[in-house]
């Protein structure tokens, strides 16, 4: 496998686009910072490692890790969740930094995606120290912690150093509110994407060639996926198209179809000459307007079988689509499919584009603001950085890597893939009064064949910029 992951995980955060987990892979100007020490986590040869330079201690106390997404089952691991290389990795940096520390990291439910982040206020207003981190949803909750004061300031960790190479201090200072850090994002964030998983021996069936080379070329369109899939169709004889039927393409609509404004380049929320966060449609209307009608081509094509929140999925599992758009935290299911797949990136809006775009879908960090113990979770939260590089390289080598791909190929294209991740402050905001219906315009205006686009946009858009205004102004 290409060496992938030094790649992704070296890619800089650029103003509200590149949000990338960043590889200890820096030299540091303090040469204390490269003494030997049997905490640091493993240097890969020829490289060096910033070193955080966090004292031995004996804390003896817990360190509760709460969260919704993927992160609760992948922030610690028991010892009886060992056995997989990528639960190892975690269950290692656990104990790392229990060695080092004396804190035991622990996982502790705050409830579901729409519960957890007001239980979790409501224990900050209380005055209890109830969590020491929460991971976010994508956006649910986000604003919350923000407009509550239940966020504490990473800059008053004495211990962090957000200018280590494995915090993502361009991503913190684009949403900083005022001169407070209270966003963070580091390694420890696992990043997840929007990709397409595709069945090879459908596509054999159907005399089909695997676009690799025009992703390779950057030829890998929007017309390009919508040729591929067309007309591959096949009713099961019972006369009724529904799930049990073969199809081009299919997913989730609702949330995959939003990627697709970010991979034809589409910004949602961008700043304006002043320098404030603004929606950002209407500065290129009819850029927005073009690639939401090739969406909607691809959506509502006769091959495919996408529907909106509440519509019965086609598993990609069954064998019977060909494409398949899905997160890549979820591509972990594939690993016992019957068939042969591949992996490839979702398609830029032209070849005039010339990069593609890859949505990022993980959420990000608070700290609430009720903790007692500062040192104690600021050393927690440097040394959770610092060891996370062997549970990256499990994660986007080893598990979605060679796990997942059975040829070069592939391994290839989830190159592709990891360095094209971007942000957008429009999902980390959505819960902004407007903001809502603006990220998920693309899926909206599909299910209704993208009528009503400028009134739509109108309709949220001064709600939606007044509320940012006030978030960030």
């Amino acid at each position: 496998m290409k060496p992938f992951l030094q790649r992704f995980l070296t890619l800089g955060l650029a103003v509200l686009l590149l949000l990338s987990c960043v590889a200890c892979g820096q030299t540091t100007d303090d040469p204390a910072a490269t003494t030997e020490d049997p905490n640091k986590s493993p240097v890969t040869e020829g490289e060096t490692q910033y070193d955080p330079m966090i004292e031995t201690k004996n804390y003896e106390k817990e360190f509760y890790i709460t969260g919704v997404y993927y992160i609760r089952e992948w922030a610690t691991a028991a010892e009886e969740d060992r056995g997989d290389p990528f639960m190892d990795t975690i269950y290692e940096r656990g104990i790392k930094i229990q060695d080092h520390l004396g804190v035991e990291l622990v996982d502790i439910d705050a409830g579901d995606w729409l519960s957890y982040s007001n239980n979790v206020i409501r224990t900050v207003q209380s005055g209890d120290d109830a969590y020491q981190l929460v991971s976010t949803h994508c956006y649910q909750g986000v604003t919350s912690f923000l407009t509550s004061d239940a966020a504490y300031n990473y800059a008053d960790f004495e211990s962090v150093n957000l200018d280590a190479p494995y915090w993502a201090l361009d991503f913190m200072e684009d949403v900083k509110i005022g001169d407070q850090y209270l966003i963070g994002y580091n390694d420890f964030c696992l990043t997840s994407v929007n990709a397409i998983v595709f069945n090879k021996d459908i596509m054999a069936e159907y005399n089909l060639t695997a676009p690799y080379e025009d992703v390779r070329n950057k030829t890998w369109t929007m017309d390009k996926l919508i040729s591929l899939i067309s007309n591959v169709a096949r009713d099961n004889g019972d006369g009724v198209w529904d799930e049990k039927d073969t199809y081009g393409i299919s997913g989730w609509g609702w949330v995959d179809t939003i990627s697709f404004t970010t991979s034809c380049d589409i910004k949602i929320v961008d700043r304006d000459e002043t320098g404030l966060y603004q929606v950002a449609y209407e500065n290129n209307s009819e850029k927005t307007f073009a690639a939401l009608e090739k969406v909607n081509e691809l959506y509502n094509n006769d091959s495919a079988h996408y529907k909106g929140p509440n519509g019965t999925q086609i598993a990609f599992n069954d064998g019977t689509t060909m494409m398949y758009t899905m997160e890549t935290r979820n591509m972990t299911n594939l690993r016992d499919v019957t068939f042969r797949f591949g992996v490839l990136p979702y398609p830029m809006y032209n070849e005039a584009q010339g990069e593609y775009k890859s949505l990022n879908w993980n959420g990000v960090m608070f700290v609430p603001a009720s903790i007692k113990d500062p040192d104690m979770v600021g050393d927690v939260l440097e040394l959770l950085a610092y060891y996370t590089p062997p549970v990256q390289k499990a994660y986007y080598e080893d598990l979605l890597g060679s796990k997942l791909s059975d040829a070069p190929e592939d391994a290839e294209m989830l190159d592709v893939i990891w360095d094209s991740v971007v942000t957008d402050i429009g999902m980390v905001t959505a819960n902004l009064t407007g903001m809502d219906p603006l990220l998920y315009m693309f899926p909206n205006l599909c299910l209704d064949g993208v009528q009503g686009y400028s009134s739509y946009v109108a309709k949220n858009t001064r709600s939606a910029n007044r509320a940012l205004e006030k978030l960030f102004g």
